[in-house]
């Protein structure tokens, strides 16, 4: 298995973009699939079908393009300003019926796409399309759009659509993440196409941008929802991986804000079952005076996910209790495990 190392800024992602663009501009006549439900055993097969992906930027398919594949066409464009002030992009994603190899003719005037999905208007053209095999449980791959909202460290903007039982295609938001647009990928080969990105939880949880170091994270898509998988034990090399570097970091005498590092050490230790070998430095290494995470407030609440109730607050007695509470909130550790909060 090739190495997989995450960063806040997930490069390794837009570089596999990269790679796989050039393959956006093959016409596939429909293809073959083997499906085979994932549920409930995870150990069968996986639909044979190829990924295509179709990055558009300033440097490259400025306008947009076209997939077509296993019976569907993909029709990424955009949208621009009339006004010659407003240059700003929309980028705009359309599905047709294509059931030949050859481009299927298509009138914006007269025919009516399966499926219509008008994204933000942006200053910048930075948009993918990507028809993948992510649900087994239907009889089509599904379309992946992702697109960059702008903004420093945010956000890419990621929604599938799929079709349901009743032949109808559905959009799903799979959520807003840092760093630039990706595509699903199949991190362990033959188990699936997922996507692959950090637990953005972490992100400014307890510390600043820069000073935060957040785990992998891992989505499936299952049914019309997007499921955090990152507990299955076919991933778990990847969360071994990052522990060793997070711990590396810490052994380097890092000198910056720790209480985010530290977060995101115990997170993967956790991931690995090593959450016993990695609490005690947890308790001994972190800043005592920092209150950063360790009070938060509604507001705060809804930004990282959580419901707190109107009109409270949560506190912890200090960064130990809060990473803990965190540490259960997002299941990396079981809800009754009791972590202590001093040495």
């Amino acid at each position: 298995m090739s190495p997989w190392k995450p960063t806040t800024v997930v490069p390794w992602l837009a570089l596999l973009a990269g790679v796989c663009a050039g393959l956006g501009w093959l016409a596939l006549g429909p293809l073959s699939t083997t499906l085979q439900s994932r549920f409930p055993g995870e150990e069968q097969g996986v639909a044979d079908f190829e990924p295509l992906l179709l990055r558009a930027g300033p440097d490259e398919n400025p306008s947009g393009g076209s997939l077509t594949a296993a019976g569907i066409r993909a029709d990424l464009s955009f949208r621009v300003g009339s006004d010659r002030y407003d240059r700003e992009q929309q980028p705009v994603l359309r599905l047709w019926p294509a059931a030949t190899v050859e481009e299927t003719p298509v009138s914006l005037l007269t025919d009516t796409p399966l499926l219509e999905h008008v994204g933000l208007s942006s200053g910048v053209t930075n948009a993918l399309i990507q028809i993948v095999e992510l649900d087994l449980d239907n009889g089509s791959p599904e379309v992946l759009f992702s697109q960059y909202s702008g903004g420093a460290h945010c956000c890419a903007l990621v929604t599938v659509f799929r079709e349901n039982d009743q032949g109808a295609w559905q959009a799903i938001d799979a959520g807003a993440f840092d760093g630039d647009i990706f595509a699903a990928t199949e991190p362990v080969p033959g188990r699936g196409y997922l996507l692959a990105t950090v637990d953005n939880r972490f992100l400014y949880r307890f510390s600043s941008y820069a000073g935060s170091s957040p785990p992998p994270q891992f989505l499936a898509l299952r049914g019309d929802q997007m499921v955090d998988v990152s507990h299955q034990p076919h991933l778990r090399p990847f969360f071994e991986e990052d522990a060793q570097r997070q711990a590396q970091r810490l052994a380097d005498h890092y000198s910056g804000e720790v209480n985010g590092l530290l977060a995101g050490y115990a997170a993967s230790h956790a991931r690995a079952d090593r959450i016993g070998e990695a609490w005690p430095v947890v308790l001994q290494r972190h800043d005592q005076d920092s209150r950063w995470g360790v009070e938060s407030y509604p507001d705060e609440c809804e930004y990282h996910g959580r419901d707190c109730g109107q009109g409270t607050e949560v506190r912890h007695p200090n960064f130990p209790g809060a990473l803990a509470a965190l540490l259960r909130e997002a299941g990396y550790i079981p809800e009754d495990m009791v972590l202590a909060h001093q040495p």
